[in-house]
């Protein structure tokens, strides 16, 4: 008898509330409200297909509760989350962090509206900071090429500040040439500054050997900021992490 009944096929309600069950059981584990919130809403539909199955519509109201529940809470902490982030950010890849964060409330819900008109606050400082490090970059290119054009002509000096504007344009590579052209003892904090910049180029691309190398480089210069960072990478790629 127990053979037959486990050979048995169970029904579609049967199945469906299975699927149903783990669905709302699973959402404990899911990090991202939205996820959540997604979950529970599906387990309800197909409670909702059930009708008087066993206690379908019981379950149904309660997903519906949770979902909506995990709505309101995950959408209040990522909101509060994001103008933490706008208040704190300095640089453009910050507020870009706080656009992704508010974009996750942006579409409905309590905070939709505000979190658009922080999107559009975040965009503007943006624009901001690209402009103001454009007239940087122009003033300080034009203010080295007229000192290089006079250390051209009155000093030996030239490859140093045709180094310098490289280093200002970031052309980390030409720099360090001009500076070993120079001869100058005093370029060694200029040449570790650009290893080090060139190294955490090569962490953001991911070639995690080369990014050593230079920041090793960096640090045989003096460079502080390597140094740490040496530190760190060495024990991530040394735990097997990856970026």
């Amino acid at each position: 008898m127990a053979e037959e009944l486990f050979k048995k096929k169970i029904s579609r309600e049967e199945r469906i509330y299975r699927e149903a069950i783990e669905l709302q059981a699973a959402v404990s584990c899911v990090l991202r409200f939205e996820n959540k919130v997604a979950a529970l809403k599906s387990a309800a539909r197909k409670f909702q297909k059930l009708e008087d199955y066993k206690d379908a519509k019981a379950h149904m109201e309660e997903c519906r509760s949770e979902a909506a529940k995990a709505a309101e809470k995950g959408s209040r902490e990522v909101f509060e989350e994001a103008v933490r982030r706008e208040g704190q950010a300095k640089s453009k890849s910050d507020y870009a962090d706080a656009i992704t964060e508010f974009k996750r409330v942006s579409r409905k819900g309590d905070y939709a509206e505000e979190a658009r008109e922080h999107i559009r606050a975040c965009r503007q400082r943006i624009t901001r900071l690209e402009s103001y490090a454009v007239w940087k970059r122009r003033i300080t290119v034009l203010a080295v090429a007229a000192v290089s054009v006079f250390l051209f002509t009155h000093t030996p000096l030239y490859p140093f500040a045709k180094g310098y504007v490289h280093q200002q344009m970031g052309e980390y590579e030409a720099a360090l040439a001009n500076y070993r052209q120079s001869g100058l003892s005093w370029t060694k904090d200029l040449s570790g500054v650009c290893y080090y910049k060139m190294g955490m180029e090569k962490l953001e691309q991911g070639n995690q050997e080369e990014a050593l190398r230079l920041l090793r480089k960096a640090k045989k210069k003096g460079n502080l900021k390597a140094k740490k960072e040496i530190h760190r990478l060495e024990r991530e790629m040394g735990s097997g992490q990856t970026f």
